[in-house]
């Protein structure tokens, strides 16, 4: 398709909500949705988990094959690109101006949600200036795309990255083309790497070699429909068992960006005294060839300051990560003594914190499901300066939780398992009725095997497991109840209504209520998870929920002594009577510390 110059007009932002936003309970209508955490066709995707983790463990790694690019050679590769004068130190200074970049991260789920996204990273918009409130300014488009990872969801195929992420993005990008160059750049998430970086590399690494004209085309049509993902998982594992050839798309292109990188990870010089590090720390941490690649960049270059490209954060529900500090300890980076600021995805929701000098960014809303804010802040040492959605706007979703489980909306993998674990109580509850002990017996086993899976599903964390234990204890006593409660409660109802059963019938129904009751007392167990601030992720991502989703514009002052920042969102990115909106604006201050700016105001609240 040839795109045709359609520039828009900026749009003028206005403050984004902070009430609750109230969504309907019917996703979107459409071939393809986003996925479902606890569908049977996901489980495909935990177990490409596994397996990729396991080739980890054994030091089978794409990054073997990997060159990483020199600072000066990537800048020069960029300004090539962007027009810019590719002899020059930095982009800024090529460029003679401010360099803009959109940062977006964890972005392939609901392909409607996506195309949304798209639409509004490819506007100007007008907004308040930080560095002068008084005035406005228009913010361009950018001219690097920053990927921050897990480009599509649960895996990061070719098809689904095709099919979740550059199709739908294609068709807001194509109708927005107005010729101007751009670049893309990123570092890859856990789900790039669950496919070996394959899908990934054809979307952010520079080409190899140079492609047909067909093979660089921007791509607006999908390929095959999430019902025929099953069929084309079979015919690529009997392609493979046969010997046979498995083609692939050669690149995945994004209508008007160029890749110009040669590694999963990168240093980028933007402008004078300010390098971007892109990291990448694969399933596990940062590789030997990463911390030598960055102590010789940063051994060059000694007082720049540095922003951050992490594919997890440092700080994880307003705690330490393990994933992030490892990684900052890894390339040795003293975070509480010079201004850092660090940008990440993949926690689905947007968060800026204040630690000491270094400014923490979390926005992982491309388009994936929602991940909310912490609810319980006991014993919490940080506070956000921002976050969105907030406290109130994440407990109005969490209620919903245990009723979507319930009714099949996450996916009907706890059903099933309910379903398998049930069986054998109600068999003996059935065979057995009158028997009061081996009733009681069996309903223990459940609770007991339930209690166990429960604590699992909620983690072993220290200082955290007496609670996450005794929630878990109580969770399998209720499910270990739900077989003989509901066979009970079943045979009142029949004979209150005068009807009869027989036993096989009776088996069928009660296993059927059982496992809806038990799915539900599943659900109520995540949720309760999350508003104790015991595991914040998995109630939320049970829920798929595609609200509060957006994108960082960032413009990298030619001077290098300052990045600002707006955060631009919609908290219902289908609803097309809503416009985007502005959820955050802060300057980050590169030489705070040479200005005489207290370590609290490195980053300035507009």
């Amino acid at each position: 398709m040839e795109p045709t110059s359609t520039r828009l007009p900026p749009r003028e932002l206005g403050a984004a909500p902070r009430a609750p936003h109230d969504f309907p309970w019917l996703p979107p209508r459409g071939p393809r949705r986003g996925v479902r955490w606890y569908g049977v066709l996901s489980f495909w995707g935990h177990l490409q988990h596994f397996l990729a983790s396991a080739i980890a463990t054994n030091d089978i790694d794409a990054r073997d094959w990997m060159t990483p690019d020199e600072p000066e050679e990537l800048a020069r590769r960029v300004l090539e690109r962007l027009g810019g004068e590719p002899g020059a130190g930095t982009v800024a200074d090529g460029l003679g101006r401010d360099l803009w970049i959109d940062f977006l991260a964890d972005t392939g789920d609901d392909p409607a949600v996506a195309e949304a996204v798209g639409a509004m990273l490819c506007r100007e918009y007008v907004a308040h200036d930080p560095a002068d409130p008084s005035r406005s300014i228009t913010l361009p488009r950018g001219d690097v795309l920053l990927l921050g990872g897990d480009m599509a969801y649960p895996v990061a195929t070719t098809d689904e990255i095709h099919d979740r992420f550059v199709v739908p993005l294609n068709r807001s990008l194509v109708g927005a083309a107005d010729g101007a160059p751009r670049v893309v750049l990123g570092v890859p998430g856990n789900h790039d790497w669950y496919d070996g970086l394959d899908g990934f590399a054809r979307l952010v690494r520079r080409r190899a070699a140079e492609l047909r004209p067909d093979e660089e085309v921007a791509s607006v049509v999908p390929g095959a429909p999430t019902g025929r993902r099953v069929r084309r998982v079979a015919s690529w594992a009997e392609r493979f068992v046969q010997g046979a050839t498995i083609s692939q798309r050669k690149a995945l292109v994004l209508e008007g960006y160029t890749p110009v990188q040669g590694a999963s990870y990168l240093a980028l010089p933007l402008a004078p005294g300010l390098t971007l590090l892109g990291v990448d720390r694969q399933l596990r941490s940062v590789d030997f060839r990463q911390r030598r690649f960055f102590q010789r960049v940063l051994d060059a270059r000694p007082d720049d300051r540095l922003v951050v490209l992490l594919p997890d954060p440092v700080y994880a529900f307003l705690e330490p990560s393990s994933t992030g500090v490892a990684m900052v300890e890894a390339l040795a980076l003293d975070l509480s003594a010079r201004p850092h600021l660090v940008v990440s995805g993949d926690l689905h929701h947007y968060e800026r914190l204040e630690v000491g000098p270094t400014t923490h960014v979390i926005a992982g809303g491309g388009g994936a499901f929602l991940h909310g804010a912490r609810l319980s802040r006991d014993g919490v040492a940080v506070r956000p300066s921002m976050e969105w959605p907030d406290e109130a706007q994440t407990r109005a979703l969490l209620w919903r939780v245990p009723l979507h489980v319930a009714l099949g909306r996450a996916g009907l993998i706890p059903h099933l398992v309910m379903t398998l674990f049930f069986a054998p109580t109600l068999g003996i509850g059935l065979t057995f009725w009158g028997t009061r002990g081996s009733v009681e017996g069996a309903s223990a086993v459940a609770a007991g095997i339930a209690g166990v899976v429960c604590a699992l599903i909620g983690g072993w964390r220290r200082g955290r497991f007496a609670r996450i234990a005794a929630l878990a204890l109580a969770t399998g006593v209720v499910v270990g109840l739900v077989p003989t409660a509901t066979a009970r409660a079943a045979a009142w109802l029949l004979e209150l209504a005068g009807l009869t059963l027989g036993p096989g019938a009776m088996a069928a129904v009660v296993l059927l209520l059982a496992a809806f009751v038990g799915s539900l007392a599943f659900g109520a167990y995540l949720a309760a998870l999350a508003a104790t601030g015991l595991e914040n992720t998995q109630a939320l991502t049970a829920l798929g929920h595609r609200g509060y989703k957006h994108f960082v514009r960032l413009r990298v002052q030619a001077d290098g002594a300052a990045v600002d920042a707006w955060v631009i969102g919609a908290a219902d990115p289908l609803d097309r009577s809503a416009q985007p909106a502005l959820v955050d604006a802060f300057r980050w201050r590169a030489r705070a510390a040479e200005d005489g700016v207290s370590a609290q105001s490195a980053s300035e609240r507009r």
